[in-house]
This record gives C-alpha cells, sequence and structure tokens, in this order.
C-alpha cells in the first residue's frame, strides 16, 4: 500500500498555525451517535498496565484472576477482556513502526487544527463546532468529504460531495472501507487514491484508531481499510492524520497520555514504506517506548537520522513561519474600531461564524457577476437585457451582502 507510513523521531518544536477554514457553508450534520467505546477494565491496576503496554504483567495477573473466579464459579467476563485486550496488544508489537518525530505540542482539543500548517494545495479542513467532526474539501476538483449520519446507521460515515457552481451535490457514502462504527477525521492525498481517516469501533484497540487505504479504479470503491497500528493507535483518540508530499510531513492527533480537553499533535516525516522494528532481535523495551510515545526522547537515533531531524525541523519552521503569514487572514471583516476578524475562528458566536461563511460565499458569487458583467460589455454591448440583468441581480447580491454585514456585526457584539 502506498505511503502507509513510517515515522521518525524527533526533539520538541513548539509551533501554532491556523486551521484552513472553507468559505462554504458546511453541510448540516448530526453529533456522533456510536457509543465511545471503554476498552480498559475498571481495575486501577490492569488500566496502569495496559495504558503502559505492560501486557505481559496484565496478561498473567488476569490469568490468575480468572483461574480463582472460575473455582469460585464466579463471572470471568472482566479478566477476559483483559486477556483479549493483551493479546491484541502483543500482537500489535510485531509490526511497530520506527518512529522519528519532528515535532509534538499539546494543544486544546477544540482548536487542534490550528497546530496543522497546511498549504492551501492540500484543500482545507473544518471542524465542527463542538470540536468532534472534521470536514475536508481537497484542492483539485472540489470534492467535500464529510462524516454524516444515515438513513441506514446512527454511526458516521464518510460521505462525499462535489461543489458545483456554489452548491452541494447529491452525497454518496463511501463504500468498501469495511469499517462498523463511526468514521471520521477524512484526508484524500492529491494523487485521489490514499486515504486516511480515524474509526471507533469494537475491532481497534480502543477509541478512535487511524486507518489507511487506497481506491481500487477498476471496482471504483476503496479496499477494505486496514488498522495502522503502532505507534499511530492507542487506547486513546488518535486521529486526524494529514501528509504534505511538498515538504514531506505529516501530523497526526492523539489524546494519550493528556488530561481532559488536551490533545497532543506529532508531526512525523513519512516514508515510501513501513521501517518495522524486529521483534525478534529487538529488547522489549526499546519495542515498547516506539509503540507508545510515551518517552520519545529515550528512542536512539542514528547519525543519518539525525541530520533526516534536522532537516525536517528546518522544512518545518519554514512552513509554519509561511503558513502563519498567509492563512491567518482568510478574510477581513471589521466589526468594529476595536476589532476585525481574519479568519473564522476568530468569531466567539457559532451563529455568526455560520453567517460569516454565507457571507463569504455571496462575496465571492458579488465578484464573480461583476466580472461577468465587465466581460459581456465589452464583448457584446449591445445585449442590453443581458446586461440590464446581470446589473440588477448585482444590486440584489450587494444588497444581500449588505444586510448579512450589519446581521453578523449584531449577533457577534451582543455576546
Amino acid at each position: 500500500m502506498k505511503r502507509i507510513i513510517t515515522l521518525l523521531v524527533c526533539a520538541t518544536l513548539t509551533f501554532t498555525a491556523q486551521a484552513q477554514t472553507d468559505s462554504i457553508a458546511p453541510i448540516p450534520i448530526m453529533p456522533p451517535t456510536y457509543p465511545y467505546l471503554t476498552p480498559l477494565p475498571v481495575t486501577e491496576d490492569f488500566q496502569t498496565d495496559i495504558l503502559t503496554y505492560q501486557f505481559d504483567k496484565a496478561d498473567a495477573a488476569a490469568k490468575k484472576l480468572i483461574a480463582t473466579a472460575k473455582r469460585r464459579r464466579k463471572p470471568t467476563t472482566e479478566y477476559d477482556n483483559v486477556v483479549e485486550i493483551c493479546k491484541k496488544g502483543e500482537s500489535g508489537f510485531r509490526g511497530v513502526d520506527r518512529v522519528i518525530i519532528v515535532d509534538s505540542v499539546i494543544v486544546d482539543k477544540e482548536d487542534f487544527l490550528k497546530a496543522y500548517p497546511l498549504s492551501a494545495d492540500l484543500g482545507t479542513l473544518t471542524i465542527s463546532d463542538k470540536g468532534d467532526i472534521v470536514q475536508y474539501q481537497t484542492q483539485l476538483n472540489g470534492m467535500v468529504l464529510i462524516p454524516v449520519s444515515t438513513s441506514d446507521t446512527t454511526a458516521l460515515q464518510i460521505t462525499r460531495y462535489y461543489l458545483e457552481k456554489g452548491q452541494f451535490t447529491e452525497g454518496e457514502v463511501i463504500e468498501g472501507l469495511g469499517i462498523e462504527g463511526d468514521i471520521n477525521y477524512p484526508f484524500l492525498m492529491p494523487d485521489g487514491q490514499t486515504f486516511y481517516f480515524a474509526a471507533r469501533s469494537d475491532e481497534g484497540y480502543g477509541n478512535y484508531d487511524l486507518y489507511a487505504t487506497r481506491y481500487d479504479s477498476d471496482s471504483k470503491r476503496f479496499y477494505q481499510a486496514e488498522n495502522m497500528g503502532y505507534p499511530y493507535n492507542s487506547y486513546a483518540n488518535d486521529y486526524m492524520l494529514v501528509i504534505d508530499e511538498a515538504t514531506n510531513l505529516g501530523w497526526f492527533a492523539s489524546d494519550r497520555f493528556q488530561p481532559n480537553g488536551k490533545v497532543c499533535i506529532y508531526t512525523f516525516i513519512p516514508n515510501e514504506s513501513r521501517q518495522t522494528i524486529d521483534y525478534e532481535t529487538t529488547d522489549i523495551e526499546i519495542i515498547r517506548t516506539a509503540a507508545s510515545l510515551r518517552s520519545i526522547t529515550s528512542i536512539a537515533l542514528t547519525d543519518e537520522q539525525k541530520q533526516t531531524k534536522a532537516d525536517a525541523l528546518r522544512r518545518l519552521k519554514q512552513l509554519s513561519s509561511t503558513t502563519s503569514a498567509t492563512t491567518h487572514k482568510d478574510f477581513e471583516f471589521v466589526l468594529n474600531d476595536i476589532k476585525t476578524c481574519y479568519t473564522l475562528n476568530d468569531f466567539t458566536s457559532s451563529e455568526a461564524k455560520q453567517l460569516c461563511q454565507e457571507w463569504l460565499q455571496k462575496t465571492k458569487n458579488l465578484s464573480a457577476l461583476n466580472d461577468q458583467l465587465q466581460q459581456t460589455r465589452e464583448t457584446s454591448p449591445t445585449a442590453r437585457q443581458q446586461i440590464l440583468n446581470l446589473e440588477t441581480r448585482i444590486m440584489e447580491l450587494q444588497d444581500e451582502v449588505y444586510r448579512l454585514e450589519k446581521q453578523i456585526r449584531k449577533t457577534e457584539l451582543s455576546k
């Protein structure tokens, strides 16, 4: 599978970049209804061992308790669950990617996209007000991927739309992923084939896991998605994987080891193929550290990897500087003499944010109509009725834009 990425490990560099925002009003979406999974047992000792990837210790303790419970003719369900978790965890140790993390930064979950310094060439990511659903619009063909609940299921599924003349086409659920549960945080590579997303289902490690797949042009559907394993996934939420081929950098988010409301954004170097750590010849502590990303600085780097890290850090600094100078001003909307909004996230009112998206679209349409009128006057000066119709529509649209501006200011400033 192309670009099922390998990570290479490095030090921490804190940066902030503005999240990409879309200039169109998003399709109304329902909140997730598939339940958050709680794969860990309630016993505190088991939680600690599993969260620190001490599967052998947890497995041995669980089996002893199973034997005791059976002698006393008591239920063993909870301990059986521990054994299954440990079995899956040990199996994952045999496919851990070698990881070089270029950057890790802890941010507020509701603003986590600000830590993705994405160029416009990658498209746009837009997060819902609740911070739990992300809409992705490609740069190439106006494709929009949105997690929605369909009439057939209450779980979120990735639905594909296209923008035609500022309007969404009818949605089409992406087929072939083979995941039962919530599917969220989509990202399609510019090749139009390699697809990354996060899903929470009973088949994963727990909560959101990262998956990868490719598009089969013959069957016109995606292949069965593959869980990306360690270190991309954990027993917490791992999601929103993005790759920028132009800079050879990638990002994904995880709330492993984080308090409520916080998430860590890892920046890594994507490789063409996985570089799996040899399970048979590598010390288990090295594997455990690489799989969990709990102690990034404890992973030894070769001289070549150190140089790779240094080069990647320079690219990251340059990218962060460029995006902070460009994406922090997606538009300019003057609220009053004190405050001007340059991005949708500058608004505190969700209603004002939605109105601003409508204002942006109408402003864009107004500009297109003015261009059309100018062209018609130059190429068809005798087409008076067409010119008159355009002038009338422009005046109507100008009034709509003005009305929206007043409504946005009133809504935002009343907060």
